[in-house]
């Protein structure tokens, strides 16, 4: 199995596009194994243009029915809308402070974790304050302590 990951599990992304595909990971983990998403996930950079999330942001109807019905990657319609209102949400951010990850960093900096994570449950499709935690430990944010369960799904890979 080849998985082409922009980023690793459990480090800080390097831009934008990794913020998205790391929850985008994240969303559609839930309910799911990390291995089945994984097997998968060739054709989600594919089909999501890279995370790019200005590219995933102009994502029309059109491009939800034709995800729906493409077998290389998890087709839960409604996570695949939630992925694009979550990058159009993330473009939204990002110009009014010069990135995503600027901003998600700057809030757990300042308004700490608890916080951070209900501000991203509010502002986000498919993430509650506990999915957002576990987005927050894969993107590298100190979350204070987690499962070994938790660290093993959303953490870095041991190879």
């Amino acid at each position: 199995m080849s998985v082409t990951l922009n980023l690793t599990p459990g480090q800080r992304p390097e831009n934008d596009a990794g913020y998205l595909e790391m929850m985008t990971m994240v969303i559609f983990m839930g309910g799911l194994s990390r291995q089945v998403v994984e097997n998968k996930w060739d054709g989600f950079l594919d089909a999501f243009e890279k995370f790019a999330p200005g590219k995933v942001a102009d994502f029309t109807e059109e491009d939800v029915e034709r995800l729906s019905e493409d077998e290389r990657i998890v087709r839960y319609t409604a996570k695949i809308k939630a992925v694009i209102k979550n990058a159009r949400t993330m473009v939204d951010l990002a110009k009014a402070h010069g990135s995503f990850g600027r901003w998600l960093r700057d809030m757990v900096q300042s308004d700490g974790v608890d916080t951070a994570c209900k501000t991203l449950a509010g502002k986000f499709s498919y993430i509650s304050e506990d999915s957002a935690r576990r987005y927050l430990f894969a993107v590298g944010e100190d979350v204070g302590e987690v499962s070994d369960k938790i660290i093993k799904k959303y953490g870095a890979r041991s190879v």
